[in-house]
């Protein structure tokens, strides 16, 4: 929400705009005004004009004194008359009148086009009327001359006032624009700070629900590792002091091979337990590096289902039924990191599904990648289930108290994109679930 402060700114900068607008807006009047001040009007240079009228009347008095040729005579009148044409008419009128000389020179173009030459006048009585009008002109030549210099004065004095309205114009602009530009700096740097500030906020938002994040996964690991390692300690214990148990009988062979067969079952999933929590904490820290080369995925599915069949004793392996194919099957991989994803899957599956229910495995190929499809038939998880399958420490309803960390499918998905690859859950049809693996084809598969 906007606040008074905020509304006293943005007024304060309005203004600014508009100071800014508005005496630009006035230098450009006044430059137009001086432009139009220099133009050449009508009415300037009439000491040139009202010289020219002398210099053609002082020609035609001597062409008629030195009695020249009847045409040269009849050409400098015609010259004369157009330059006294020109003084009785438009703006030349004007001037003459406001240099009070128009009425003395009035009339004279009549007189003279009365004495027309070629009308056959007089050429005495011309003479003596042209040399009447030199002297006329003559008179009057310095109050047209000092008038001439009073609308010249007028004129700079003009031009100088429009002047220094244009520049104090630019000016009052110039600094209105530097009293602008500072404030939109100011805003500015005020804005880069608050960036950085919200900027520094979020990191250290983020890096505060980074630590919460890593202190709940630390907690719940522990608390995890408590609860895990409980049982399989318990029964290696109850195993030992079975076997141990004072006694008159001698322990039967049988009794020794069941207990140690269960003492192997603890230890192999406290194994398990430990190398994926190890895993876990190598990824985390970035010391996982995969070395990728062409393999047979069918090769691995083969020899990570004979190692199950060693340590898997109480999840039986013969029920994975792999799917026999001809065609071989080569993925860009890594094995040691392949062999734990497809570990975690079947193991998964073998553990989620009833006992007495199959565990199929196929591997296909599509244009890019090598698939390895494990299908079960247990119950099988919801959507919103399978969208939080990955998350570290996620187990699904109702499996709380079956041995596992949480973290076989997290960990199955990070090998897998190191590898190019990717790990996905969908409902199997008929009930169950599909847990998919794929990896990159080798180029030249």
């Amino acid at each position: 929400m906007t606040g008074p402060r905020e509304w006293i700114r943005y007024l304060g900068l309005g203004g600014l705009v508009l100071i800014c607008l508005g005496l630009s807006g006035l230098a450009a009047w006044q430059l137009v005004q001086l432009e139009r001040q220099m133009r050449i009007d009508a009415t300037e240079n009439m000491i040139w004009v009202f010289g020219q009228t002398q210099i053609e009347a002082l020609n035609l008095a001597l062409a008629l004194s030195d009695e020249a040729a009847p045409q040269q005579v009849q050409t400098r009148f015609d010259v004369l008359l157009s330059r006294l044409t020109l003084l009785e008419g438009g703006p030349q009128r004007r001037f003459l009148e406001d240099a009070g000389i128009s009425e003395t020179l009035a009339g004279w173009r009549s007189g003279l086009l009365a004495l027309d030459p070629a009308q056959g006048a007089d050429p005495v009585a011309l003479r003596a009327y042209v040399t009447a009008l030199v002297a006329a002109l003559r008179g009057k030549a310095s109050l047209v001359m000092s008038h001439e210099w009073q609308i010249q004065a007028a004129r700079l004095d003009r031009l100088g006032h429009l002047h220094r309205l244009a520049l104090a114009s630019i000016l009052g602009a110039a600094v209105a624009g530097m009293g602008l530009a500072t404030i939109l700096i100011d805003r500015e740097r005020r804005l880069m700070k608050g960036r950085l500030d919200r900027l520094r906020a979020e990191k250290l938002a983020g890096d505060l629900e980074r630590e919460r994040e890593t202190s709940e996964n630390h907690r719940r690991f522990a608390d995890l590792i408590a609860h895990q390692l409980r049982t399989p300690l318990a029964v290696i214990d109850s195993a030992m002091h079975r076997l141990t148990r004072r006694g008159t009988d001698p322990v039967p062979p049988e009794l020794i091979s069941e207990k140690a067969a269960v003492s192997r079952e603890a230890v192999a999933r406290l194994v398990k337990l430990t190398d994926t929590a190890l895993m876990m904490s190598r990824l985390e820290r970035d010391a996982v590096l995969p070395h990728l080369s062409a393999h047979d995925l069918r090769d691995l599915v083969t020899s990570v289902i004979d190692d199950l069949v060693v340590t898997a004793q109480d999840r039986d392996p013969s029920r994975i039924r792999q799917q026999a194919q001809a065609a071989p099957m080569v993925a860009l991989c890594d094995p040691a990191l392949t062999g734990e994803i497809l570990s975690n899957l079947l193991c998964n599956a073998l553990l989620y599904s009833p006992p007495d229910s199959r565990v199929d495995v196929g591997v296909s190929q599509t244009r890019t990648h090598i698939v390895c499809r494990v299908k079960d038939r247990g119950r099988g998880m919801s959507p919103e289930e399978i969208a939080r399958a990955f998350d570290r420490f996620r187990r699904g309803s109702g499996h709380e108290t079956l041995p596992g960390s949480g973290l076989g499918l997290t960990l199955a998905r990070h090998l897998a994109r190191m590898q190019g690859g990717e790990v996905s859950l969908t409902p199997r049809a008929g009930g169950g679930l599909t847990a998919a693996l794929y990896l990159p084809r080798e180029a030249s598969a």
